[in-house]
């Protein structure tokens, strides 16, 4: 799927669905293809508060990048990255092919705060669900 799109209009912040339309996150950065100094793709969408924080730099953005990578479960490096190749559509949302259980990186501090923290809440029901 080769389309020309405003990156900063056209996909930061905006929201990542899953193939049953169910919130995955935001595009907060993505990883571009460089050749000789120009453009050439997108290698990457990153999300998640470790994305965020780097792009927003300083103080509070690397306070919110650090923190994030040192709640993040299994302590990956750099922030949470879908395969471009996964878009289906890019509106009204960038829908993914993939359901997000097969995407086992993505949202896992959210995964781990429902979990362990939501869903020990008297009245927050399975956090499974």
């Amino acid at each position: 799927m080769s389309r020309h799109v405003s990156v900063r209009h056209g996909l930061l912040d905006k929201q990542i669905v899953d193939r049953d339309r169910l919130p995955v996150g935001r595009v907060d950065d993505l990883e571009l293809a460089v050749e000789d100094g120009a453009v050439v793709g997108v290698e990457a969408i990153l999300t998640g508060a470790q994305a965020l924080g780097e792009r927003l730099g300083g103080m509070l953005g690397r306070w919110l990048a650090g923190s994030a990578a040192r709640l993040r479960p299994g302590g990956g490096e750099g922030p949470t990255r879908i395969d471009p190749a996964l878009v289906v559509e890019l509106e009204p949302f960038v829908s993914l092919s993939a359901r997000l259980e097969e995407l086992p990186d993505v949202a896992g501090l959210e995964r781990w705060l429902a979990r362990n923290v939501v869903g020990r809440l008297p009245g927050a029901g399975d956090a499974r669900e």
